[in-house]
């Protein structure tokens, strides 16, 4: 029987996952983060109606405890799904994780009865969750549907950090002394902000707040008009740190010809004040949540890549670890990554998932040797 190892972080911005399966060979499966209700029937005409054959994650939909859900391209694309960046993140992360399953169990043909090592990011404030989504996740993933087909997995192992924890696990550099140091773990994605303090080699405190990028991104959408969040969201990053008059202008091609360079000049204001504003914001709250006696401060995620000269400033008076080691290790492995600027955003959970995979080594070590000892 086979052993899928699998890793999780349910962003705002993408769904993101590391998987492996029985001989090791570590694979990235990236989802749109949308999930929506939607009735059977609609998803059974969707299934006989459709012309071709897209992969599995780009058509997902789950049915379980008499509920269907459409999860990541097909929500977005088919079903108009929102983010739902105001529920927290494990209540949307249990559709998520049986769609990424089902969609790699239909990819390689694994057998019912499969066994799964879990691992999981969540941000600080939900992290106390954990042994709840352990306890729902381990039952729906025992009988569920996925695209009308019986899914049945043995939940074996299961392994959840707060968000940080991935980076910290293994972004460290080699010959650190933990026990030690203290650090403080920074993690600015587009949903959430949160920190990680580790004194001396253990976890004594984490914050997490609604300081993500989206909140920029929702800022502009409310000084403009008529755009759209996706887009506004792509074109922001796009445009880079200067705000790129050439990227930001692709906001305005639907515009009369008259009328768009007024609106490109609108929009570019708009994200140069709201920008500022937001620095101000997330500023301040960095600053009363990092101690300014820790020995170093690591920092990742794609918000705080597009703030990086900022946040070196702000953190002058510590040794800064922008990760990359990690990132290297993903540039080397993963290209396809590189090439859509994710390698940034994927640290935490691409540390998370050799945490896990040593996790279960040492686990399965136990056992052979207690097999042993009692033989």
């Amino acid at each position: 029987m086979s052993l899928l190892r699998l890793v999780v972080d349910p962003g705002g911005s993408l769904l993101k996952g590391f998987y492996t399966l029985d001989p090791f060979k570590p694979e990235l499966i990236l989802m749109e983060p949308d999930v929506t209700t939607v009735p059977l029937e609609s998803l059974e005409n969707y299934e006989q109606t459709k012309i071709g054959e897209s992969n599995p994650e780009n058509s997902a939909w789950i049915e379980y405890q008499n509920k269907c859900q459409a999860v990541g391209f097909l929500a977005r694309k088919r079903f108009n799904a929102d983010l739902q960046l105001q529920k927290r993140k494990f209540e949307l992360a249990l559709p998520k994780v049986l769609a990424m399953v089902g969609a790699i169990a239909d990819k390689y043909e694994l057998e019912n009865g499969t066994a799964i090592h879990l691992g999981i990011l969540l941000p600080w404030g939900e992290y106390q969750d954990r042994v709840l989504f352990q306890e729902l996740v381990t039952t729906a993933l025992s009988n569920y549907k996925f695209k009308g087909r019986e899914k049945t997995f043995s939940l074996e192992l299961f392994l959840c950090l707060p968000e940080g924890g991935g980076i910290f696990s293994r972004g460290i550099a080699p010959g650190s002394n933990l026990k030690e140091k203290s650090f403080a773990v920074v993690m600015l994605g587009y949903r959430d902000a949160s920190i990680l303090l580790i004194d001396r080699g253990e976890m004594s405190k984490g914050k997490t707040d609604p300081l993500g990028f989206s909140k920029m991104v929702e800022s502009v959408k409310s000084q403009t008009s008529g755009l759209n969040l996706d887009e506004l969201t792509s074109a922001i990053c796009k445009s880079g740190k200067n705000a790129s008059h050439k990227a930001l202008g692709e906001l305005a091609l639907n515009v009369d010809p008259v009328y768009r360079e007024y609106e490109t000049s609108r929009i570019r204001n708009a994200v140069a004040t709201c920008k500022e504003e937001y620095w101000m914001m997330l500023s301040n709250w960095l600053k009363l949540q990092v101690p300014r006696d820790v020995d170093e401060v690591i920092i990742s995620g794609g918000t705080a890549h597009y703030f990086q000269s900022q946040l070196n400033n702000l953190f002058s008076f510590s040794n800064i670890n922008w990760c990359e080691i990690l990132e290297t290790q993903l540039m080397n492995n993963f290209p396809q990554a590189v090439s859509k600027s994710l390698n940034y955003r994927l640290t935490d959970v691409y540390g998370l998932f050799f945490f896990l995979c040593a996790k279960g080594i040492r686990q399965n070590s136990d056992v052979v040797g207690a097999g042993a000892t009692n033989g």
